[in-house]
């Protein structure tokens, strides 16, 4: 009996794999793999105050065990946990897990006046895509996102295809430039502005995450005979099963799939995304990857994020970017990798990992359990790698609740709601009745039929960054060389009012913003063919209003041009500056004969007839200038208000130092189309 029951054990240890391993498993160092060892009270003291529950110190670094406590509580109450106080188990996952990035305690002292639209048409544009999903799956996503708050009020939402709309929605990764970056995968999906105007009431999605219907890839193909019906996974094909798209079959490399389960009885199939057949965005409408390329004078057999800092693939569609500069952005293919080293790229089947061959992804040579794969044939020689696909965020199910939040709902402690900050998918979704009476005391309840609102035409597809730049034109009654518009730079390297003008400065050249009433927008103007003593690269200038002298601040030095003559180059050091500074990054006119100069967190105030700071500077530019970033890139005043610009947005102070828009400089101060 004892023998009997042996080989059972033996026989069921074969069949299903629960027995002990009889190899030892091997964990090894991923390269690009990005580790949080953040602890656990770490991780609670970021997450109360990011999301409002704790106020930020901003130097002492102090926070009483008490205020912590009453922190924990307040956080407890709107996840609906036990209010412990304490830094329990449940209340360390819902830390950690995947949510809204908008504070669940309503702080907005940035923005004025009732967070609701005042109309009920609203507008929304999309600015860019995702290369997760296809351009129709992300439009239909967000307008079935839209439906879900029109279904139950009055309003209406237009889709915009150029101009400014109410709702800009666009794509992002990290320090997407509004001040408040994303967090890699997972963490931080996404965020959204009260109503009001400019950067207020638009939508920001994370790109570091895997964006789906909420159930895996979701694949919609093109050409072939299914009409763009999505792949059907898993399908059969030569008496083999399929979970991907394949090439197999086709002698051209293009990825495909059948729409349904059975590919030899239906034959219905479609073309899966691939740089091979289209790219997106861009301004090669649409057009293929030609391989290989030459960028730099460096030759490409695939996509690449070289040139750029986001992340985002690309690819000539010609074979000479550097020649041609036509470029298009890579679909994600239905087994690109998410993180690691290879981000975007499909894994590559089979793989060699240890010397071993892998025809599927694997979680070996991991402690987290995660399921990884190779990007190319054998990782042991080429380390690159990233993880495999999950179910992913249904991108309707986000952008619903972002939506909530773009017409001015805050967030909802009942845990069936949309509302709700933290993400769970649901299969059949329905709005819960704390949405409804919250959008229902905003804006009241619907009645009557649906309108029928106005749709505009469609324009061009959005081209989203290039490396510097963004393709759009300029309304101006002036004219401006296109392939040198300024709406195509996305962050100046100053800007400044001189003789009543504002002057956008870039690589040795500038543009003249007329404060005439028929004025426009001129340019571009050579900085060295007015001001030649000055360096292509400048960080800050400014005028001064009595002398009218124009000070230009380079690196450590600086120049004072009275008409043609120049004094300098003078290092900062002489003004009275510290050597740790290494640059000036913003200038505001305060009285005559008195500039106060930023630097990040600090200022100072400059005397200009004696060419001295002031005693008493430093200060803290947080103490008196509240509610602006402080890594602003460039500080300058315009017609009485201040401008404290990061990337291509600005923060805008009036006089009673109250931040009364925040904006971009693109549609705001250079009047830039959105075509």
């Amino acid at each position: 009996m004892r023998r009997v029951l042996a080989l059972f054990v033996l026989g069921m240890c074969m069949l299903s794999g629960w027995c002990v391993p009889l190899k030892k498993s091997v964990s090894v160092t991923f390269p690009g793999d990005v580790l949080k060892n953040m602890t656990d009270t770490e991780l609670a003291n970021s997450y109360l105050q990011r999301f409002g529950y704790m106020d930020v110190q901003h130097r002492s670094g102090f926070q009483s065990m008490a205020s912590t406590s009453k922190a924990l509580m307040r956080m407890q109450r709107q996840m609906g946990l036990e209010e412990t106080g304490t830094l329990d188990k449940s209340t360390v996952a819902a830390m950690k897990a995947p949510r809204c990035g908008v504070p669940d305690v309503r702080s907005y002292q940035t923005f004025q006046g009732d967070l609701k639209w005042d109309h009920h048409d609203i507008t929304y544009r999309i600015l860019n895509y995702s290369p997760d999903m296809g351009a129709s799956l992300i439009d239909d996503a967000f307008a079935r996102a839209f439906k879900v708050w029109s279904d139950v009020t009055p309003l209406t939402f237009t889709r915009l295809f150029d101009g400014i709309a109410d709702i800009m929605v666009s794509f992002g990764k990290a320090d997407h430039g509004d001040g408040y970056p994303f967090d890699g995968k997972d963490g931080l999906l996404a965020h959204a502005f009260p109503p009001g105007e400019g950067i207020q009431g638009d939508a920001h999605f994370d790109d570091d995450e895997n964006w789906t219907l909420g159930k895996g890839a979701a694949v919609k193909t093109s050409f072939g005979n299914a009409e763009g019906a999505l792949c059907h996974f898993p399908f059969s094909f030569g008496g083999k099963q399929y979970s991907t798209c394949t090439t197999e079959g086709r002698s051209d490399n293009l990825p495909w799939c059948a729409t349904t389960a059975d590919y030899g009885r239906d034959k219905k199939f479609g073309f899966c995304p691939s740089e091979l057949l289209y790219t997106f965005d861009g301004n090669s409408n649409g057009k293929a990857c030609v391989f290989p390329f030459v960028f730099l004078g460096e030759t490409y057999e695939g996509c690449t994020t070289e040139g750029r800092s986001d992340g985002y693939r690309w690819c000539s569609t010609t074979e000479n970017f550097d020649k041609d500069k036509k470029f298009g952005f890579c679909p994600n293919r239905d087994t690109a990798v998410i993180g690691g080293n290879s981000e975007g790229e499909p894994c590559h089947f089979p793989f060699v990992f240890l010397g071993n061959k892998y025809d599927s992804c694997t979680s070996e040579g991991r402690g987290d359990g995660r399921l990884w794969c190779a990007t190319t044939s054998n990782f042991d020689t080429d380390t690159k790698w990233g993880f495999c696909q999950d179910r992913g965020y249904s991108l309707f199910l986000v952008a619903a609740h972002e939506f909530g939040h773009a017409l001015g709902l805050d967030h909802s402690n009942i845990r069936n709601a949309l509302m709700y900050p933290m993400y769970s998918y649901v299969e059949d979704f329905s709005l819960h009745k704390d949405d409804v009476e919250g959008i229902h005391y905003l804006y009241g309840s619907k009645t009557g039929p649906d309108p029928i609102p106005t749709i505009p035409s469609p324009g061009p597809d959005p081209k989203p960054d290039t490396t510097t730049t963004k393709s759009t034109t300029t309304t101006t009654t002036h004219p401006v060389d296109p392939s040198q518009s300024p709406c195509q730079i996305n962050k100046f390297d100053t800007i400044t009012e001189i003789d009543g003008d504002l002057h956008f400065f870039k690589d040795g050249q500038y543009w003249r913003m007329s404060s005439k009433t028929d004025g426009g927008l001129e340019g571009p103007f050579s900085m060295s063919k007015r001001w030649p003593a000055v360096p292509v690269v400048v960080d800050t200038a400014f005028e001064d209003l009595a002398t009218k002298k124009i000070y230009f601040f380079s690196g450590t030095r600086f120049w004072v041009y009275t008409g043609q003559s120049v004094l300098g180059p003078r290092s900062i050091e002489k003004l009275g500056l510290s050597s740790t500074v290494e640059k000036v990054e913003g200038a505001l006119q305060r009285g005559k004969g008195k500039v106060l100069l930023f630097n990040g967190e600090n200022y100072w105030r400059l005397d200009v007839e004696g060419q001295k700071i002031d005693t008493g500077y430093p200060r803290f530019t947080d103490l008196v200038f509240g509610g602006v970033p402080l890594d602003s890139h460039d500080v300058f005043q315009f017609k009485g208000n201040s401008y404290f610009c990061r990337d291509s947005f600005y923060w805008r102070m009036n006089s009673n130092r109250q931040v009364d828009r925040v904006g971009y400089v693109k549609y705001d101060l250079l009047n830039c189309s959105g075509s």
